[in-house]
Order: C-alpha cells, then sequence, then structure tokens
C-alpha cells in the first residue's frame, strides 16, 4: 500500500469507493442473516412485507454505523483513538435515540442530537414497522392501549412518522458520513516529495 500511494497509483475518491463496493455483500450479509434470526423468534408481524421492511432498515443501520466508524476512523491520528471516541459518539447517540427520552424533553441547545443520532432513526422506523395498525387485546382498564398508533402518539412521540422518513433519515447521514470521511482522509493523506529527474 505504501509503494502505491507514494507512486499516487489512485486518488482517495477511487479508494473509497473501492472499499465500500468490495465490503458491501459482507457488511448486508450479517444484519441480514441477524435480521432473518430474530424477526421470527420476537413474534413480530407475519406479514412478508414488515418482514423486507425491517431487514431492510437493520442492514440501512448497519451500513449507517460503518459509516460513522469510518469517519470516526478517519478523523483520530490511532487505531488506539478511534476505538476510544467511537463507542463514546455511540453512547450520545443512544442516550438521544428516543427509547430513554423523546426529543421534546431534551435541553433546546441540544436538541440537534436526536436529529443526527442513527439510532434515534433507526429506532422510529423499526417502531413504526411494528406498532403501526397493530390491534392490542385490553383488559378494559383506563390505562390500556388497543392500538398500536396510540402508542406511536403518545408513548413514544413517533406519531407522525413512518418507516420512509425514518430511512431517508439514516441516508442521510451515512452519506454525510462518507463525504465527511473522503474530506478528512484528502486533508491529512500523505504527502511526498517529487522527484527530480536527472
Amino acid at each position: 500500500v505504501n509503494r502505491e500511494r507514494t507512486k499516487a497509483m489512485y486518488g482517495i475518491g477511487p479508494y473509497l469507493a473501492a472499499k465500500l463496493v468490495a465490503e458491501l455483500p459482507i457488511s448486508a450479509c450479517f444484519p441480514l442473516m441477524f435480521g432473518s434470526v430474530v424477526y421470527p423468534m420476537c413474534g413480530l408481524h407475519k406479514d412478508l412485507k414488515r418482514f423486507a421492511q425491517f431487514l431492510g432498515i437493520v442492514t440501512l443501520e448497519s451500513f449507517t454505523s460503518s459509516s460513522i466508524g469510518l469517519t470516526v476512523g478517519a478523523m483520530v491520528p490511532s487505531a488506539e483513538a478511534a476505538n476510544a471516541l467511537g463507542p463514546a459518539v455511540m453512547v450520545i447517540f443512544i442516550v438521544f435515540g428516543g427509547y430513554y427520552c423523546n426529543e421534546e424533553n431534551v435541553p433546546a441547545p441540544l436538541r440537534w442530537i436526536p436529529k443526527v443520532s442513527l439510532i434515534r432513526h433507526g429506532f422510529e422506523a423499526l417502531c413504526v414497522n411494528e406498532f403501526k395498525g397493530l390491534e392490542f387485546e385490553t383488559s378494559g382498564k383506563p390505562s390500556d392501549i388497543s392500538a398500536g398508533d396510540e402508542v406511536l402518539e403518545s408513548r413514544l412521540g413517533f406519531g407522525d412518522s413512518n418507516v420512509s422518513k425514518s430511512a431517508l433519515g439514516l441516508t442521510r447521514i451515512m452519506l454525510f458520513n462518507y463525504y465527511a470521511s473522503y474530506l478528512v482522509l484528502k486533508r491529512n493523506k500523505q504527502k511526498f516529495c517529487k522527484l527530480r529527474e536527472t
């Protein structure tokens, strides 16, 4: 690799694109296998369309988290620093992901974090995929919730959400991180002196 870099055989753009395309089948394989096992074991909707959407969401979230890892790895000087910074970034996204606190309960200066959290967009898409149109058996208590749409609206704050909107949010985060990785790698690339011909 060092010899190829010193000879400037290819630029950062083609290298990054080749890396992403080469890793695409492996990156998709694990979330698809995971989703295929977890979905029936959890007793989720038996609708084929919802199962396909579940697999798509899980795979897209995997790609998005890989893009964040790529950006973190490009920004820091060593693998040790990336291993220290990566989990800290993910913990922030998990805390503001919509499960522990709703977006409207987040302090105003931090309201941008849920919007850029891949966990929030993935969680929102998975909740909408499962709860939309779902009916529950109730015991007649006033606190019982009889419909999945009610859970999305009152408990989770995802009333106006849909799977496409959340998937678009994940895609935007992924593309932004790939572009940021490209810019950081371009800025930090090694520079070599040109040799004069004699």
